[in-house]
């Protein structure tokens, strides 16, 4: 595929520099990548139908779980002053409505647009619970679908782990809130 070198130079990089930064980074860190899969890119195609192929910016990606917000952003500032970065969706000032949170930047390698990921070690957590929850009930959870209780409490539960991921204390309303709401939905979800 002609986005594996490019990927893979985009992620050998990041590995640099997440290293090259590990003097203010404590605790797990973790830089994964992947090819997004042909099914994948002709649902996403069909999920937005003015997309063109050429256009999709995640075929290549690349995702690091980081410790804190302050590492993600300490990252981020490195990418900045040495990558040409082609657009930055901050979805952590601004979560997508399912309560998706990470920063994300487009960067352009030999041509190909490649998409880096930045998350908190919760951010990561949270998305890949929605994402194993969605396959395991074959709903396509983190796409919109499904019952919106259970986004509801996606939502929830984002908003709790930006507040722990700030320092933020855990306001007692939203807990019972978020216990309340699974309490309803958990029988779906098979726990």
């Amino acid at each position: 595929m002609l986005h594996a070198a490019p990927l893979n130079k985009v992620a050998a990089n990041l590995r640099y520099h997440v290293k090259a930064e590990g003097a203010t980074i404590s605790g797990r860190i973790d830089v994964a990548q992947r090819l997004k899969r042909r099914g994948t890119m002709l649902y996403k195609l069909d999920r937005e139908p003015t997309m063109l192929l050429t256009q999709m910016a995640d075929i290549g990606g690349v995702r690091v779980r980081l410790p804190s917000l302050r590492q993600v952003s300490a990252v981020s500032r490195r990418l900045k002053k040495t990558w040409t970065i082609v657009k930055t969706r901050d979805y952590i000032d601004g979560p997508k409505d399912s309560g998706y949170r990470a920063l994300h930047h487009i960067v352009k390698r030999d041509g190909r647009l490649i998409e880096v990921q930045l998350r908190t070690a919760l951010q990561d957590a949270w998305a890949n619970q929605v994402e194993d929850d969605g396959r395991k009930l074959g709903v396509g959870f983190k796409f919109g679908v499904g019952n919106p209780e259970i986004h509801d409490y996606y939502r929830m539960m984002s908003d709790v782990f930006a507040a722990m991921d700030a320092g933020k204390p855990l306001a007692p309303e939203l807990i019972a809130r978020l216990n309340s709401q699974f309490k309803r939905i958990r029988h779906e979800l098979g726990r």
